[in-house]
């Protein structure tokens, strides 16, 4: 089964569908998994008859389907668009050559430190699917953890030409750039429990600590470059 945005609008066009996920979402916040929820039950936490999931979802795969879509479709682009608004804002610091290890540091910082902010907030707005998300990634279902990990690597993706457009590691090829790109959209991922197990006034903590590794292993993949490595 496929993320497809047209099937986005579909489900904004259906309140039962939206009535159900909603109390997917309530539901399994609280426990292991999906699977772990009765059809009868979820029904009657969204004050539908029981026959009105059938007309909404295939199976309870399925309905865990639509929740990750809707956490995808919300975040990618608003993400995006923020990092590359803050990558024109920054002005470059000149060419790589005359950068440390070709690394625009300050530039690459401010991008960053706006993306993460970015994220933790809509972790912060969206606290139920993202214990449902991170905990489905290690849960019974192959099917859901297959579209997680191809979320996760989706931002990744994204974030990967990002940094290319924008010669934020000018010097590191792109296929290392492509593969330290996931490495961080799904840290962000696992991140999200940590930063919704804090109390609101450690959460900067958290947040501190994903900008700190980011930058790291940007900087990490410079030095291996300029040493050839």
């Amino acid at each position: 089964m496929s993320l497809e945005l047209d099937e986005v609008t579909q489900r904004q066009d259906a309140p039962g569908k939206r009535l159900l996920m909603e109390a997917a979402l309530h539901l399994a916040s609280s426990r292991r998994s999906l699977s772990s929820i009765g059809l009868r039950e979820l029904a009657r936490e969204a004050g539908l008859n029981p026959n009105t999931f059938y007309r909404h979802f295939a199976d309870v795969d399925d309905l865990g389907l639509a929740i990750i879509r809707d956490i995808a479709t919300q975040l990618r682009q608003p993400l995006r668009a923020l990092r590359r608004e803050a990558a024109e804002r920054a002005p470059a610091a000149g060419a790589a050559a005359h950068l440390p290890l070709g690394l625009d540091f300050a530039r690459g910082q401010r991008v960053c430190q706006e993306t993460v902010r970015l994220f933790f907030d809509f972790v912060e707005q969206n606290p139920e699917a993202f214990v449902i998300g991170v905990r489905e990634l290690h849960g019974p279902s192959p099917v859901l953890r297959e579209a997680l990990g191809k979320v996760m690597d989706d931002f990744g993706a994204d974030m990967a030409e990002d940094i290319a457009q924008f010669h934020l590691l000018p010097n590191v090829p792109e296929a290392e750039v492509a593969q330290l790109s996931r490495a961080i959209s799904r840290q962000l991922f696992q991140q999200s429990l940590d930063y919704l197990e804090l109390p609101e006034g450690r959460r900067e903590e958290v947040c501190a600590l994903a900008e700190r590794q980011i930058l790291l292993l940007f900087t990490g993949a410079s030095v291996l470059q300029a040493l050839g490595l």
